[in-house]
């Protein structure tokens, strides 16, 4: 402790005043973060970093003027500084359809690089003066967030963005990368490296309620939005899970739009156009998106095991043989 508390004084910082926040003791990452966040009664507004990330010289630009933008929407939660570019759950590519702004809007509390308003945070806090802080199975959110531990508090952040319906703004081009450096729930990675945007200074914000790019917990395309990309399913109450990642207790509709198997589809589309939404709104032939009725899902496993098949297939572009596999784990081993 005495070594980090040296390093942070030394610190040289040429913009501003600096201050070294010292605890009596240890308060955890829960507490941590929640702490750092109630700083924005004394700042009006705060950026938040792990201190596994590096940031862009953009960054401060760019979140200052999002902040702004966004405060006065009482459906904004708070601003993302990382662009998210895999699915949560799969850990395929994850790709925000492309609309006329340069970001997108998303119900999952991502950690890596934050900025709050003071009415953000305190909105957050009031909710959690009386929220129940576990996960349960009817709040809404995929069954892995059941699984997490209490030193994990995104969670319990995503839980509020489903249960008040705000979001997170999230930007296409990433201010933050991070580094994954071995930690509480990492052992080092390179997987949450991304590129940074070093150059833009000005960017294409749009209110929420223009964009078409909005995305749930199961970072699905609301239906809403569907609807103003394709007439296709207009009359029909329907779930997006194109993904493939939900339980039948996680769709609560008649109808369905998603890549598990469905005995007797109303509709198929193929799995070749990016994203894989395009493949509905172009009308793509073929086989591996459904839309039916959810009561047509096919549970037995080797329907699902074939259904997910087809969804990782749709991401690898080239198949690698057999020998270029040997010369890297070859390399692998004698690195």
């Amino acid at each position: 402790m005495t070594a980090v508390l040296a390093e942070a004084e030394q610190f040289a910082w040429p913009l501003g005043e600096k201050r070294v926040l010292v605890r009596e003791r240890p308060l955890g990452l829960v507490a941590h973060v929640f702490a750092c966040g109630d700083l924005v009664d004394e700042f009006g507004a705060i950026i938040l970093l792990e201190d596994d990330l590096v940031v862009s010289p953009m960054l401060y630009c760019y979140a200052a003027s999002a902040l702004a933008f966004y405060a006065d929407d009482p459906r904004i939660a708070g601003i993302s500084l990382n662009a998210l570019w895999f699915h949560g759950i799969t850990h395929a590519p994850f790709t925000p359809y492309l609309d006329d702004g340069d970001v997108f809007f998303m119900q999952v509390a991502w950690f890596q690089g934050q900025a709050y308003t003071q009415q953000q945070w305190a909105a957050f806090r009031q909710w959690r003066e009386t929220a129940v802080t576990q996960i349960l199975p009817t709040d809404g959110l995929h069954e892995l967030f059941q699984t997490f531990p209490p030193t994990d508090w995104f969670p319990l952040k995503t839980k509020y963005l489903v249960q008040t319906n705000r979001f997170y703004v999230f930007p296409r081009e990433s201010l933050t990368t991070n580094y994954g450096d071995s930690g509480t729930h990492v052992r080092g990675t390179n997987f949450f490296q991304v590129p940074l945007q070093t150059r833009r200074a000005d960017f294409r914000l749009q209110p929420l309620a223009d964009s078409v790019a909005v995305y749930d917990s199961f970072q699905e395309m609301l239906p809403g939005c569907v609807r103003q990309l394709t007439d296709q399913f207009d009359g029909y109450e329907f779930t997006v899970d194109l993904h493939g990642t939900r339980s039948r207790a996680n769709i609560p509709t008649d109808f369905v739009l998603t890549t598990q198997a469905l005995r007797q589809p109303l509709k198929t589309f193929g799995l070749d156009l990016r994203p894989l939404l395009a493949n509905v709104i172009h009308q793509q032939p073929g086989m591996g998106i459904s839309f039916g009725r959810t009561v047509d899902l096919d549970q037995r496993w080797w329907a699902r095991w074939r259904a997910a098949s087809r969804y990782h297939a749709y991401f690898v572009r080239r198949r690698v043989g057999l020998r270029q596999r040997l010369r890297e784990w070859l390399g692998g081993w004698l690195g």
